[in-house]
């Protein structure tokens, strides 16, 4: 089954880092397509854009003209990148999408595309920065919940993969996503990882079923003392990943979930940090959850967030 990442690109350092990732990990796998998609602003002039520019009355402005050349040089030199990372042409597509929110504008071509996640380059700005001049990843973030959203910061120079494990079913769809885009894999190491919080009480799987998994195969794996771990390892032998290319680490029960993650990532030196996190609506702050305090300290890591 072919997968589809979208890579959003404008030509910055930034992005460029976003399609070395996507080739060194993904390269030779010719199941997986890239779209790469350009976002530009939209013409604010008195006429609207005629919808087909061959048979329009009006003529083409200038500034859109300009706007359109850019948008297309900077998917063709995407392209070209992509290529010389020996990606064949033929698994790469592209479009140009005019758009006053860039954000909005991903995350609906992603879902118009049906693609498996949305790859964006984080900037590196810092919080304030954030705050202050707005953020595509931020507001991905903030947003973006039926699409997997893989943030990039800095270079990645490892394939190997940790993944945040709690018993939750937030966590299941990570691992889930995680099996489905590495299917068959011999060449990631794929590292587990529980975090052992004050006073948590044994997460309820069977209180949250998702109609993904049937009765029986929730009754087998998310029940007994060892579900946390169970339910993931089946999900990840059901995707044909060798049981040796994933490791179980030692839980952890250090004060902050996000840093202990991050420290056992770069320990085991792990390139990707896979993790769930509940739907919009169950967290008190965005910027009080662990999936955002990750993406505000992780460096040369990319970090794929599902939910």
């Amino acid at each position: 089954m072919n997968k589809k990442i979208l890579i959003a690109t404008d030509g910055s350092t930034y992005s460029n880092q976003a399609l070395v990732y996507a080739a060194k990990m993904f390269g030779d796998r010719q199941d997986i397509r890239f779209h790469l998609l350009n976002c530009t602003a939209p013409s604010h002039g008195a006429l609207p854009e005629p919808v087909n520019n061959q048979s329009s009355l009006f003529p083409i402005s200038e500034e859109n003209t300009n706007r359109c050349k850019a948008a297309n040089t900077c998917l063709q030199q995407a392209k070209e990148r992509l290529c010389r990372l020996e990606i064949t042409a033929d698994r790469i597509t592209s479009s140009v999408v005019a758009a006053d929110n860039i954000a909005r504008a991903i995350q609906g071509e992603a879902e118009h595309l049906l693609v498996d996640c949305i790859v964006v380059a984080r900037r590196g700005i810092g919080f304030v920065g954030e705050m202050l001049l707005g953020s595509v990843s931020a507001d991905l973030f903030r947003k973006c919940h039926r699409i997997p959203l893989w943030i990039i910061d800095g270079e990645v120079m490892s394939k190997n993969i940790l993944v945040s494990v709690d018993g939750s079913c937030h966590s299941l769809m990570a691992v889930d996503h995680l099996a489905h885009i590495v299917s068959g894999r011999e060449d990631v190491q794929i590292f587990l990882y529980h975090f052992k919080r004050f006073f948590q009480g044994k997460a309820g799987l069977q209180e949250q079923l998702h109609p993904k998994w049937d009765e029986d195969w929730c009754k087998t794996y998310l029940t007994g003392n060892n579900s946390i771990y169970d339910a993931p390892l089946q999900l990840l032998r059901e995707a044909d990943i060798p049981e040796g290319r994933v490791t179980i680490l030692p839980e952890s029960k250090h004060i902050d979930e996000s840093s202990s993650m991050i420290n056992q990532a770069r320990r085991h030196q792990c390139g990707t940090i896979v993790m769930g996190r509940p739907r919009a609506g169950m967290t008190r702050s965005i910027w009080g959850e662990v999936a955002s305090r990750t993406i505000k300290n992780t460096q040369n890591m990319t970090l794929w967030i599902v939910g």
